[in-house]
């Protein structure tokens, strides 16, 4: 068996070009100029470049490019980091243009929302994957729950406008479940936080503890009853990628050991961290940074900082 990394990461990789600090949606006929930009590795491939930033090893196993977008994601993998030793090469790279203003992001993606094949030869502490990449792993994610390994669901858009209760049925394999407040929204076809939570629990057979994120408004989290925990105040410049970033420090917290609220406090503090640059990859903090970044920040009196502790110490 081969030596296990301590987190794996499988789901769509996409190069992302990003535009922040818009005073308006673009306009057809007109151009718009900006004052920052970035071109970086997104969705799969930002979980797992936060994650190797924070000095944690990691597999991301994911569908890359083989022309010169995929050349540009695979050396941002490369400077945090992340072992690729399972990816699959393809001929085209999929690439996601996002529009930074007022606070959120609109986006423009094209290629596909494939992850990758998981292998069987190891078992790592923690999976974050989407629910896809879990339903098409099934065997392997279940054998490597059996062997302890935690594992985070999450989700995208549903471009179809399907969105269809039956794609969460890989929550069954899931012991956390970490969508944003629309997403969930649009699956329970409800207006209501609490009834979209009772929907989903009620048609899926699932014990995970279900963290929704709300943006600038933090998270709420179904385990054992509700409870929340507020995000950090930040000046935003770029929300793309911070759920990304959110799932990353959850990942490392549970590595760790922490238990969920510490976990939890964690992901939210790299989560906020992520905001203050455009892009994802390269805008979470390292290691070496955090303790640095963290002097300027107001931290929650609810937040419960051993895992961050226990990573500082690390």
């Amino acid at each position: 068996m081969s030596a296990s990394p301590a987190i794996v990461v499988c789901g769509p990789t996409f190069l992302d070009v990003v535009m922040a600090g818009l005073s308006t949606p673009p306009q057809l006929g007109k151009e718009m100029w900006v004052d920052q930009s970035t071109i970086t590795a997104g969705g799969a491939a930002n979980q797992a470049s936060a994650i190797g930033r924070l000095g944690f090893e990691c597999e991301l196993v994911t569908k890359l490019g083989s022309d010169k977008a995929g050349q540009v994601v695979s050396s941002v993998l490369e400077e945090n980091n992340v072992k690729t030793t399972y990816v699959t090469h393809v001929d085209e790279q999929s690439v996601t243009v996002s529009l930074a203003w007022d606070g959120d992001r609109a986006m423009v993606t094209h290629g596909s929302d494939e992850g990758g094949d998981l292998p069987a030869d190891f078992v790592p502490a923690v999976l974050v994957a989407d629910l896809k990449a879990i339903a098409t792993n099934e065997d392997v994610v279940r054998n490597w729950r059996k062997k302890g390994t935690k594992v985070i669901g999450d989700v995208g858009w549903d471009d179809s406008g399907a969105w269809r209760i039956e794609d969460l049925e890989p929550l069954a394999l899931c012991d956390y479940f970490v969508p944003n407040e629309t997403e969930l929204l649009h699956y329970a076809r409800t207006y209501d936080l609490h009834q979209a939570v009772s929907t989903i629990t009620e048609l899926i057979d699932t014990d995970a503890t279900i963290i929704l994120t709300r943006g600038a408004r933090g998270v709420v989290v179904l385990n054992d009853g509700y409870w929340s925990l507020p995000a950090l105040e930040v000046d935003v410049v770029d929300t793309t990628g911070a759920g990304d970033a959110f799932s990353a420090g959850l990942a490392v917290g549970l590595a760790m050991g922490a238990q969920t609220k510490a976990a939890i406090s964690l992901a939210l503090i790299i989560a906020g961290l992520s905001l203050g640059k455009p892009g994802g990859a390269g805008a979470t903090p390292t290691v070496e940074s955090l303790p640095i970044l963290m002097k300027d920040l107001e931290i929650p009196k609810s937040y419960d900082l051993d895992a961050v502790e226990k990573l500082l110490r690390k």
